[in-house]
């Protein structure tokens, strides 16, 4: 089990974004932008799941800390 940052972070990319949704947040809902939102189970906090172009034509994860 991952340790909660989510009080102290405000975003996650790449691999490491993909680990801390996998072993730390849950599915909450799909918001109007077609975004997957996450919850943490200990915070609360809610998190949007982003995707962008990186190098090399990846696509990669971008977590951001909701408001």
């Amino acid at each position: 089990m991952v340790a909660c940052r989510c009080e102290v972070l405000n975003g996650l990319s790449g691999d490491v974004a993909i680990d801390y949704v996998r072993t730390h947040l849950q599915h909450l809902r799909t918001d109007a932008m077609g975004r997957a939102v996450h919850v943490c189970p200990d915070t609360q906090l809610e998190w949007y799941e982003e995707r962008e172009m990186g190098g090399y034509g990846e696509n990669v994860l971008i977590l951001r800390r909701a408001r």
